[in-house]
């Protein structure tokens, strides 16, 4: 199968299994893909309820599932996921990848469904812990200040949507449409299948995959023609918005301009210095030098060609906040870098990109974002460091001149003493 990739290192004990189901979607489908990623994780034809998945896992020594969800830009993720030890390590050599295969094609392909429709008692429940998660965003003033950055910027793009999705259409999903929407997903999106971890003894993993999953796995849609960043012309906009809160939270919008794929490592770059680490322009001279903000941070999305600052400030230095972090995204234009601001930028990002070199999930999750990405075989780590490498001062510079203010929103709430 051609869409089974396999990252092989002994330094663990376990194989990370990771299914993924990639699609364009809307509004109401984001909705109904969370929806659905809740319940498949419940609860299948063959294990009713989520016990019954716990003790069987439990019985494979210790393996665990769980369904993750995230976006790639304007595409959407559902991942499905397992783990087991490799058989070197357990008694009498027992080998449980059979067993775990097996289980995750029961919780993909053999639903708990009678008659067309998903168990309403199962989908009510799972309504609470989705529209939970939403009302999480909401309660932290910093986490709404981010997604309505992200709602202003990629306003009337699917990824302005949250993904956990819209309350309201939440709400109407119906047991009947919630399958719908599974036979969708199952029949018409890009799946991706990484192996991750130790195959040491494994070398015929392929063909076992094909034996459980007997073509199920044919993919759809090619990675290659999906597109995961639907532009859309945007206006420049001040947003002020009041509510009675213990803190406020300003938010700037960046937009990227004439970029290709391969600026992802010089505007990882440009992030870090910016504010994306404890030793960026915004969180050594806005947040300790000046004491505007307990909170400020900046975070690139390699998808949508934007960046997005947060602080969570008092209501009184709003003016003076706005003028402290203008003129520090300023500086990076005009050069104003030192050689320390710089290799400790590069320093934290390489640190991060080796540890995950410790971990199987982090390594599935940097192939599969990269395949999306540049369209191509993924790169490895080694190859990702050496690119991040070579970025130069002055191609930072470059990039921070590409970059622009689109949008600001304010958050304002009463300061507390």
């Amino acid at each position: 199968m051609n869409n089974i990739y396999k990252i092989n290192s002994e330094k663990f004990k376990s194989i990370y299994f990771s299914i993924n189901f990639t699609m364009p979607v809307n509004k109401k489908e984001m909705s109904e893909n969370a929806l659905l990623s809740a319940v498949l994780a419940k609860s299948n034809n063959k294990f009713k309820t989520q016990r019954e998945i716990q003790m069987y896992l439990y019985s494979l020594y210790g393996a665990n599932f769980d369904i993750g969800i995230e976006k790639f830009g304007d595409l959407y993720n559902i991942e499905f996921r397992c783990e087991c030890i490799n058989k070197k390590y357990l008694p009498d050599n027992t080998d449980v990848v059979d067993d775990v295969l097996g289980f995750l094609y029961d919780a993909i392909y053999n639903p708990n469904v009678t008659c067309e429709k998903f168990d309403k008692q199962l989908v009510d429940r799972e309504k609470e812990f989705i529209l939970n998660k939403i009302k999480e965003v909401k309660d932290d003033k910093l986490r709404f200040g981010v997604r309505k950055m992200e709602e202003l910027m990629c306003k009337g793009e699917p990824f302005s949507t949250y993904v956990y999705g819209d309350e309201e259409d939440i709400n109407k999903i119906s047991e009947e449409d919630l399958y719908k929407r599974y036979c969708d997903v199952i029949c018409n999106s890009c799946i991706t299948f990484i192996i991750s971890g130790n195959l040491s003894g494994y070398e015929n993993i392929e063909e076992r995959v094909e034996n459980i999953f007997k073509g199920k796995l044919k993919s759809q849609l090619d990675y290659k023609d999906l597109v995961y960043n639907q532009k859309v012309n945007h206006k420049n906009e001040e947003i002020i918005q009041s509510q009675e809160t213990t803190q406020s939270v300003l938010s700037y919008g960046l937009r990227i301009k004439d970029i290709t794929s391969n600026d992802f490592y010089k505007l990882s770059v440009y992030n870090a210095l910016l504010g994306g680490t404890p030793s960026s322009k915004l969180f050594q001279n806005f947040r300790e030098k000046e004491s505007l903000a307990y909170t400020v941070r900046s975070r690139y999305y390699r998808f949508k060609d934007i960046i997005i600052i947060y602080a969570g400030i008092q209501k009184e230095n709003f003016e003076k906040a706005k003028i402290v972090l203008e003129k520090e995204i300023n500086k990076i234009k005009d050069g104003d870098i030192s050689d320390e601001e710089f290799y400790a930028s590069k320093k934290s990002i390489i640190s991060d990109l080796k540890e995950w070199n410790d971990s199987k999930i982090a390594l599935a999750k940097m192939f599969i974002s990269n395949l999306f990405a540049n369209k191509e075989n993924s790169l490895t780590l080694d190859e990702m460091i050496e690119k991040m490498n070579k970025v130069t001062k002055q191609d930072v510079i470059d990039m921070a001149n590409k970059i622009s203010i689109e949008k600001i929103f304010f958050l304002g709430g009463e300061v507390n003493e």
